[in-house]
């Protein structure tokens, strides 16, 4: 099972770049968990494991890290133990410095090409991470309004509208943009039916699950939608 584990995990977060000892050590935790073939999708995609992915994503930017750095103090170490010799008393001219390496330059550069990757990585993984964080807020504070919870069909077409909306701009909606898109395209829906919902929801309180429309019908009448009631 952690064999399967790790494979789904590398197909999985494959942009990630971990080292298969990585994934190895993230599918040891997870089969804890996960024991059947078909919660292997739903466990490995969970925020338990994200944060096993980042923790792994850190571990891994900070060994270049100091990898680099400790290829840094021993260029220093270096030169400190071997200064450039005093010239001689020809006072020959110093060699052309544009013709010599920068190894400053050098170490720096491949400190960068080293992390940017991994950092890039992590960049990744906390824009997945927030993207689903937002969702899973915005989502929760929409079907906690009552009118979602009366006309049910009405909402979840309007929250897979926004869904696709979000994954359209690149998942970047934050969850009150999100929340109120949402609305906007559940009080339209609703509307056509002759609904407010932008109005508070009343039901009748003598009759549980009966709901009180005349707040709707009276919203109808002023827009011409029905007659108004002979008294």
């Amino acid at each position: 099972m952690k064999k399967k584990i790790a494979d789904a995990l590398k197909t999985k977060y494959k942009s990630f770049g971990l080292s298969n000892e990585a994934w190895d050590r993230i599918a040891s935790a997870k089969e804890e968990t996960v024991t059947k073939d078909e919660d292997i999708e739903a466990g490995i995609s969970d925020f338990a494991t994200m944060d096993l992915i980042a923790k792994e994503l850190q571990k891994m930017r900070d060994s270049e890290i100091q990898k680099r750095t400790d290829l840094q103090r021993e260029h220093d170490d270096y030169k400190a133990k071997h200064p450039e010799e005093k010239k001689d008393e020809k006072n020959e001219p110093d060699p052309d410095p544009s013709k010599q390496p920068d190894i400053a330059k050098i170490v720096a550069d491949a400190v960068e090409a080293a992390v940017k990757p991994i950092q890039d990585s992590f960049d990744a993984y906390k824009q997945q991470n927030s993207a689903k964080e937002a969702s899973t807020v915005a989502k929760e504070t929409f079907y906690a309004n009552k009118w979602t919870t009366k006309f049910k069909d009405e909402a979840d077409d309007a929250w897979l509208r926004i869904t696709e909306l979000n994954e359209a701009k690149g998942s970047k909606m934050t969850s009150d943009e999100l929340t109120s898109k949402a609305t906007e395209y559940f009080n339209a829906a609703v509307k056509r039916r002759g609904v407010d919902a932008t109005k508070p929801f009343d039901a009748d309180p003598k009759k549980e699950g009966d709901f009180d429309f005349s707040g709707q019908a009276k919203y109808l009448e002023g827009e011409g939608l029905l007659p108004e009631e002979k008294k």
